[in-house]
């Protein structure tokens, strides 16, 4: 196919849309099928944990003047810097801003994974399989379908508040403006497309 034509266009890519869609469609998946999700669950929760880092650094960049310099810092300070500068006292006593320490505890165990030996002796019934009682690490147990859907929707609640007390709205999660145009290449009136190439004969 011919390429006569020009494209210009802009678009804000808002990552922490995406991450929180992508959170939300596999939620959806496990919910219509429970058996076997593991590792659905265990991506949603660390695309929620995604979410939650790509929107301050969206908020950040738009509303403190040095959030460049401060970027590489954890996440809970980077959230702590913006709740000072917007005048928000989380109680992480309680929800939703309880849910950021286990997420984000769960988020570093992954991101920074390690082998581990784990030892357990319990009493358990003698018709039990021995696997049922194979000893877990917090991440392993933390990865389930109601802290996923727990971690989901306290996320959206601290970023909505967050968006709200910035004063860019109610509604954080909508995608960015894109905008695009095509232009038609005008011929160039010095090229002759019939004219016979450079070195072929002349009839």
């Amino acid at each position: 196919m011919a390429k006569d034509a020009i494209y210009e266009g802009t678009r804000e890519v808002r990552t922490f849309v995406d991450l929180a869609h992508g959170a939300d469609v596999l939620i959806m998946k496990t919910e219509q099928e429970e058996k076997g999700s593991y590792y659905t669950i265990m991506s949603a929760l660390l695309l929620t944990a995604f979410t939650f880092e790509a929107y301050l650094n969206h908020l950040g960049d738009k509303t403190i003047k040095f959030w460049e310099e401060i970027e590489p810092i954890k996440v809970i300070d980077k959230y702590s810097v913006l709740c000072k500068n917007l005048n928000i006292c989380p109680d992480f006593s309680k929800r939703p801003y309880q849910t950021l320490k286990a997420l984000f505890k769960f988020r570093n165990a992954i991101a920074h994974g390690k082998s581990q030996i784990l030892q357990e002796t319990k009493d358990v019934s003698s018709l039990d399989e021995p696997y049922q009682h194979s000893p877990k690490t917090h991440w392993e147990e933390f990865s389930v379908l109601e802290n996923a859907k727990r971690a989901k929707e306290d996320v959206a609640q601290i970023i909505t508040e967050l968006h709200r007390t910035a004063g860019l709205g109610d509604y954080p999660f909508i995608h960015g403006v894109a905008v695009g145009s095509l232009s038609i290449k005008t011929p160039n009136p010095a090229v002759n497309p019939d004219a016979p190439k450079s070195g072929a004969p002349v009839t």
